[in-house]
């Protein structure tokens, strides 16, 4: 409800603009004379008008008067883009992002036809701080400029701001195991058992006791969860086993963990989920001749992208144009009106090298 005759005013003009009774490019009476109409002062109308040019409604110009916005009328799909930390890691999570830019623009015809005056897709950034009411993604959802947003590492704050804009939200690769943050479709990978299977893999081929470095958040969680119960399934021992640095996993904590456990020489697998060329994958680069024939690395990473020193008794990898791909196919349910329930992907286990017993030369 309105607190001050100004916000009435405004609530009353995004109305007329909102339903198109002031489409698209309309001009709007002048301030003196919205002002003698609703007999209120002229600073009164001025708040208005600036309120209204801060949401994105409205654009004035000193001497031309207060228009419409023109591409009012040109809703895009957004893709909503929150901090890269996630497995299995930036240069994935940007791979992400490039093709879901793409998919909404393919996609064009499709959307369209759901809703009229397609603009294309347009890429925001989600900061922690994206629930306010200030951001440009705000002030688009608000003015009706954004018809659906696909979200890659959004967060709860960018879907919160979305739902309240009456926005269909999809997440892209959101954990099962964490709340998306709204009441909307997500596309959940799962994460925590993948890890768990390539775990259980591992230990059965004998590379163990196994050393894990996990990425931060939920997904590093789940994954954690995962990998002590396929230890105890193994019925070894779970503090023989390591866990890796999970807030730096990628930076000077993640080489120094391996150099240390490289040194020490008990360790027998590692699983690096979400590395990246910095950190713990350097470091095992950097020591490639060190790694005794019989200790197994194994790197969930995107096709293809797996250093070749990697001696790989199993891989992990996760398809991008799948998640984007069921994300674009829930957004065009949701245009038509349709329910998009969730979907979860699992990554797909590839065998690889075999360890023999007792240790010796990966063989095929």
């Amino acid at each position: 409800m309105a607190d001050t005759r100004s916000d009435f005013l405004r609530d009353e003009i995004r109305r007329e603009i909102l339903s198109g009774r002031l489409g698209p490019g309309a001009r709007l009476p002048t301030e003196r004379d919205l002002a003698a109409r609703h007999k209120v002062s002229l600073t009164t109308i001025n708040k208005v008008m600036a309120g209204l040019e801060l949401e994105g409604l409205v654009e004035r110009g000193r001497g031309r008067g207060t228009f419409v916005r023109p591409d009012l009328g040109r809703r895009s799909v957004a893709v909503v883009l929150g901090p890269p930390h996630a497995p299995p890691g930036p240069r994935w999570r940007a791979h992400l992002a490039r093709l879901a830019l793409e998919s909404a623009g393919r996609l064009r015809p499709a959307f369209a036809k759901a809703t009229a005056g397609y603009g294309g897709a347009r890429a925001y950034l989600a900061a922690g701080t994206a629930a306010s009411d200030e951001t440009p993604l705000a002030r688009d959802a608000r003015a009706g400029r954004i018809w659906g947003a696909l979200g890659v590492g959004a967060g709860v704050a960018a879907a919160a701001v979305l739902e309240k804009a009456g926005v269909p939200f999809v997440e892209l690769a959101a954990c099962p195991e964490r709340s998306r943050g709204g009441d909307g479709p997500a596309v959940r990978i799962a994460w925590g058992e993948a890890v768990g299977d390539l775990a259980a893999e591992m230990i059965r081929r004998g590379a163990a006791p196994l050393a894990i470095q996990l990425p931060p958040g939920a997904p590093g969680e789940a994954m954690a969860k995962a990998y002590r119960k396929s230890v105890t399934g193994a019925r070894l021992r779970v503090e023989e086993n390591l866990i890796g640095p999970a807030e730096q996993a990628d930076g000077p904590a993640g080489w120094r963990w391996v150099e240390s456990l490289l040194a020490d020489g008990s360790v027998r697998g590692f699983i690096l989920a979400g590395a990246e060329p910095e950190g713990a994958l350097a470091a095992l680069a950097q020591h490639a001749a060190r790694i005794p024939d019989e200790v197994a690395v194994a790197v969930w990473a995107p096709p293809g992208a797996t250093p070749a020193f990697v001696r790989e008794p199993a891989r992990l990898e996760l398809d991008a144009r799948e998640i984007v791909q069921a994300g674009s196919e829930m957004l065009l349910a949701l245009a038509r009106g349709e329910p998009a329930a969730d979907v979860t992907i699992r990554p797909r286990f590839i065998p690889g090298e075999t360890l023999p017993p007792g240790g010796g030369r990966p063989k095929r």
